[in-house]
């Protein structure tokens, strides 16, 4: 069995460069404690900032599926993509939780800027990960 000795020795150049390639910068904030608003009585709920940084939106496939929901959809055959979504940070990154909400300030893609992304789940079953990499979906 061949040594893992090169690849183990070669992980800090390959974290340097799979950071080299998020160029894109983002704010992930966890929704904070419910208040009341004195003034208008309505709920507030304020947000903490728990990351400001590099990151880089990735999507993974696009599997062309039947809409089944709604009989005019039915009707016409409509089919939508479904698209694997994904946020990758720094390698050792910590901090972040399912819930948090990334949005994406600056951006490479103008069409990204300003999205808001929801982590769902990190992707954490790497031995070599040379990044922090998340599950995430649109924040509605």
């Amino acid at each position: 069995m061949p040594s893992m000795a090169p690849l183990i020795g070669a992980l800090p150049k390959l974290r340097q460069m799979a950071e080299s390639l998020m160029t894109d910068q983002c704010v992930v904030t966890r929704p904070g404690d419910t208040t009341t608003d004195p003034e208008t009585g309505l709920p507030d709920t304020g947000d903490t900032k728990v990351y400001e940084g590099r990151c880089k939106v990735q999507t993974s496939g696009g599997l062309a599926s039947e809409q089944t929901e709604g009989s005019a959809a039915q009707a016409m055959g409509a089919v939508s993509l479904v698209w694997s979504l994904y946020m990758h940070f720094p390698f050792g990154t910590d901090g972040l939780r399912a819930g948090d909400v990334a949005e994406l300030t600056e951006s490479a893609n103008p069409l990204l800027k300003g999205r808001r992304l929801r982590l769902v789940s990190p992707q954490s079953e790497k031995t070599h990960a040379t990044a922090c990499r998340w599950n995430v979906k649109e924040d509605a």
